[in-house]
């Protein structure tokens, strides 16, 4: 199978390169994982991760203002970069000749950063108009809130766009010293992906990263990240908003990425809500028709997770009765577990997205950095599939009874400023003609 033949060497320095021969199309992806996100931010810098992200293709020690950007798009690649909790990564796609002017430029920024302080006021501008696109639209920022109560005293508390008070008050100074904190040749992964020569890919890397100096790294506030196991009681908030209809959302706590459950929690998400096909959308929607969509997701990061689940319903409709309806549809699972024909279900749409996965060199680059970053190593990716063939209901059923505490539960009640006449009687009516059917 393709991903056996991953190969990878870690340098002098600390620098770990993980590489995948995947010939037939002339490309290569490259992407630079540094293990850290906004779960290193302390008061006061909070959203400084995602500034660096910008500055870093705002010039370098040989490479000027967004010149990086420039030489990729000007070859036929294309790169980007994004800042999560766990993780701040910069991807390139180039063809294969290209390869080494990629590994000058991302080795160039490692430790060459300039932070030009007019430049910086530039993208401070830029990153407070995201912030604001990010906080206008109501159901974004009444989640944020919830997710600052669900993960109470943890530092996933705050997202990665941080806190406007700090986003207006960074300096240059402060990025500076968070950069050479973490842009360390020891605190990142270089993946490779793509037509690529495995005889001497280790020595093309070892000729611009090998001389990059590794760093002392210091502990990512060892009290404070701690597996988050939620309040002991249920915790409930009310938003009024702008929108057309009513949102509930329920979250559980999840367990950390690197935690043995955590591709149980996958399996039992998607039978829950994954699709027309899942529990909830052919009970509450289709059959009860309490709510006129469901869905959920699994938000599983290196230190804690949440599982979440949302219903969108009309106004005429009670929130107690689509709570209940969820509510009911966990509890069969918890208690009964799930099918022969869900785990087959399971199983096929996991090699099927797998099968996906493996035509993109992006993707497979993707993959095996988050799994190695935020997952603990890329094997466990490699080895989902044959993770997953070995469990069994049982196992799911413990899982499920152990995340989806009714205790634990965090519920969070969306309700429109303003009813809607027109949605509250096509509720009323769709039920009556469901109940006719």
């Amino acid at each position: 199978m393709l991903l056996h033949n991953i190969i990878e060497k870690t340098l002098s320095n600390g620098l770990k390169v993980i590489c995948l021969n995947k010939p037939g199309v002339p490309i290569v992806s490259l992407q630079l994982w540094y293990k850290i996100g906004s779960v290193g931010e302390c008061d006061g810098i909070r959203g400084i991760s995602h500034v660096l992200e910008h500055m870093m293709f705002r010039g370098s020690g040989n490479v000027g203002s967004e010149e990086h950007a420039r030489r990729i798009n000007e070859v036929g690649g294309h790169c980007n970069a994004f800042t999560s909790e766990d993780v701040t990564v910069y991807t390139n796609s180039v063809p294969k000749e290209y390869f080494d002017m990629v590994l000058e430029l991302e080795a160039d920024r490692m430790d060459g950063l300039q932070l030009d302080s007019s430049l910086f006021e530039t993208e401070r501008k830029v990153i407070i108009e995201e912030y604001h696109t990010y906080m206008n639209n109501p159901v974004t920022k009444a989640f944020f809130e919830f997710r600052h109560e669900f993960f109470a005293n943890h530092p996933y508390s705050i997202s990665p766009l941080g806190l406007i008070e700090n986003l207006q008050t960074i300096t240059t100074e402060q990025c500076r010293e968070y950069y050479s904190r973490w842009y360390l040749p020891n605190n990142a992964v270089l993946v490779i992906v793509g037509d690529i020569d495995e005889t001497n890919v280790f020595d093309r890397v070892e000729k611009y990263f090998g001389i990059k100096k590794s760093g002392v790294l210091q502990e990512l506030h060892a009290d404070s990240i701690l597996e988050h196991h939620g309040q002991v009681n249920i915790h409930r908030m009310k938003r009024k908003i702008e929108f057309d209809v009513p949102l509930l959302v329920t979250g559980y706590p999840a367990p950390a990425s690197n935690n043995k459950d955590a591709v149980a929690m996958e399996i039992l998400q998607l039978v829950l809500s994954g699709g027309e096909s899942s529990r909830l959308h052919k009970e509450v929607v289709r059959k009860e028709s309490v709510a006129v969509m469901t869905g959920g997701t699994n938000n599983i990061l290196k230190y804690a997770g949440m599982s979440m689940f949302l219903a969108a319903f009309t106004p005429d409709m009670s929130v107690a009765k689509v709570e209940r309806s969820i509510n009911r549809q966990i509890d069969l699972i918890r208690k009964e577990g799930i099918t022969e024909t869900e785990m087959e279900k399971v199983r096929n749409a996991t090699l099927s997205s797998r099968t996906f996965e493996l035509y993109s060199a992006e993707n497979i680059c993707n993959r095996i950095g988050h799994s190695e970053c935020v997952e603990g190593d890329y094997r466990q990716w490699v080895e989902r599939f044959d993770t997953l063939k070995k469990l069994d209901i049982n196992g799911l059923i413990q899982v499920a009874n152990k995340y989806w505490d009714d205790s634990k539960c965090h519920v969070l009640h969306l309700v429109p400023r303003k009813t809607n006449v027109m949605l509250y009687v096509a509720g009323i009516v769709n039920r009556l003609f469901a109940k006719r059917k």
